[in-house]
């Protein structure tokens, strides 16, 4: 359910709106600041340290490049990346399968993650360094770099430098960039797509083209329905030029290029499942939760596997989702996704910006109509699923779109304001000039404050996990294992249970606390000595010789 904006926030909206209005008047004096500004912003350093101040801030927000996963998606990712960083598909299946479960993780007929290669593929590089966190900021810098160069390239350097920190410090931005979602690789991919679409439109060089092939491709293994639908305008843009000039055979590479990455999928499937055409993503929702799929209610067919009660709580909230989500419920969803992402749009200050935002939507122009052909796509196609109207991490790699368009929008304000009528072509005049860096003066200092109130709410969305690695750190050298019990009132969503890829020479396992069953596991492995965490107070405690863990009631 999306909230109403609270009176602080909308009070702050209130000024930045007064204070963009004030400006837009009192800007009519040239001075020699907005010339030089203008100068670095039009060099071709400009995107390169729009890009390294992004990466920087997911940096701050982030606190350092060895946080661990929170939720369970990016947890299984991790997984994945390191068992891709090993040179294999797969690990080996565990001895004891009730110890093991993993959401979203297949422990049987091996150990592998449910979702498609690509984005663990591209978290490799950072596992092999030691800092699981470095290609997220990677991406995020990428992100922000083609911003304001698509940006700048689409409109003029003052609407890049808008663009850009408006998209590079909002909440909604900061708190998933900060993370292992595959949303980070797909936002990447859409934007070197576009970026080299465009590229291909000013030499017309086969090269870019191969570019937009090898990118939609590799993005489409990550988040194959999303990128399928943002493909979708750069199809039809490159189609309509090709017929235009007639000049088919430029085609023909690029093709074969992104049907090759393309191959990695049956591939993927074959290392994994053993047969090229049984995807892991839907084989996972048959086997473990039939009823997270496409389409609508509740499939009460039962899972083929028996759940263990930690991932059976998880299904519990999930049916609770997918029930009430009918045919006849779908506009009603619609408005409220909608509604949701303008809400995470309009976050704080930003709420001033929501009328720019919306004008810009409802009179685009130019290269907008793709991006709202993009957005529209994406938001028609996300209909086929159940999820809440608040889950907008589906919907980050549309956030450049809206933000351009705000800061569009926010060009020809500054343009009235100044009294210049309609918006100049090209480079802007000085009262404009002045204005949009007066503005970005005043934003500044808002988009500082954004960095630091995301960072307090990234220490509590990771409290638990760092918690729990700084108890797991106290275990002296050599072989453990350690039990875990989750209280009723636990949250599902967060768990510690981890698979490895490879549990003989992994240091630490970390298992469910089974009780009296716990015997069998150490009975397997009695070089390691056992531990319990209580998750509650994250005490870990040794489990002496001949003991059994007792579960948690």
């Amino acid at each position: 359910m999306v909230t109403l904006p609270s009176p602080v926030s909308a009070l702050l909206a209130i000024l930045v709106l007064a204070g963009i209005v004030g400006i837009g008047r009192s800007s009519r004096r040239w001075t020699a600041y907005p010339s030089r500004c203008a100068g670095v912003l039009s060099g071709p350093l400009a995107p390169l340290l729009a890009g390294l101040a992004t990466a920087l801030c997911v940096c701050f927000v982030w606190r350092s490049l060895h946080e661990p996963g929170v939720v369970h998606d990016e947890r299984a990712y991790l997984l994945q990346a390191e068992i891709f960083s090993r040179g294999h598909w797969t690990a080996a299946s565990p001895p004891l399968a009730s110890f093991f479960e993993q959401m979203h993780v297949f422990i049987e007929p091996a150990v592998f993650a449910k979702y498609p290669p690509a984005h663990a593929l591209t978290l490799v590089p950072g596992i092999w360094l030691g800092l699981p966190g470095l290609m997220p900021v990677v991406l995020a810098g990428i992100s922000g770099m083609l911003i304001f160069w698509l940006a700048r390239r689409l409109a003029n350097e003052w609407t890049a430098l808008l663009t850009w920190w408006l998209w590079t410090t909002a909440w909604v931005t900061l708190y998933w960039s900060a993370s292992y979602f595959s949303e980070a690789t797909s936002t990447t991919t859409w934007l070197v797509a576009v970026w080299a679409t465009l590229r291909w439109q000013d030499t017309r060089r086969t090269a870019y083209l191969m570019c937009v092939a090898a990118a939609l491709a590799w993005g489409i293994l990550a988040r194959p329905l999303t990128m399928a639908m943002l493909a979708v305008p750069i199809g039809f843009i490159v189609l309509r030029r090709t017929i235009e000039t007639k000049e088919w055979k430029v085609l023909v590479v690029p093709t074969l290029l992104g049907v090759t990455i393309l191959s990695i999928g049956p591939v993927w499937n074959q290392q994994t499942l053993g047969e090229w055409r049984r995807d892991p993503y839907s084989e996972y929702s048959r086997v473990y939760f039939p009823f997270d799929k496409p389409g609508f209610g509740v499939d009460p067919t039962p899972p083929l596997r028996a759940l263990p009660p930690e991932i059976a709580a998880v299904g519990e909230w999930s049916k609770q989702v997918h029930q009430p989500y009918v045919a006849a419920t779908v506009p009603s969803a619609a408005l409220e996704r909608v509604a949701a992402l303008v809400r995470w749009c309009a976050d704080g200050w930003r709420l001033a910006l929501v009328v720019l935002i919306l004008i810009g939507v409802l009179r685009p122009r130019g290269a907008e109509v793709a991006g709202l052909w993009s957005i529209g796509l994406v938001l028609i196609a996300y209909l086929t699923f159940a999820h809440p109207a608040m889950w907008v991490v589906y919907y980050v790699e549309l956030l450049p779109i809206l933000y351009f368009l705000g800061a569009r929008e926010l060009g020809r304000l500054l343009h009235l304001l100044g009294g210049l009528g309609k918006e100049v072509a090209g480079r802007w005049p000085a009262p404009a000039a002045n204005a949009a860096l007066a503005v970005g003066v005043l934003f500044f200092p808002l988009g500082i404050r954004d960095l630091v109130r995301v960072r307090e709410v990234i220490d509590q969305r990771t409290g638990f996990h760092r918690a729990a690695k700084s108890a797991l750190a106290t275990i002296p050298p050599g072989k453990a294992i350690v039990f875990v019990s989750y209280p009723p009132q636990h949250n599902p969503h967060l768990a510690l249970t981890r698979n490895e890829p490879d549990l003989a020479t992994a240091p630490v396992w970390v298992v469910y606390d089974r009780g009296p069953g716990n015997a069998a596991l150490r009975a397997l492995a009695p070089e390691r000595a056992a531990y319990r965490l209580d998750v509650q107070t994250m005490t870990l405690d040794r489990v002496t010789e001949g003991a059994n863990v007792a579960a948690r009631p």
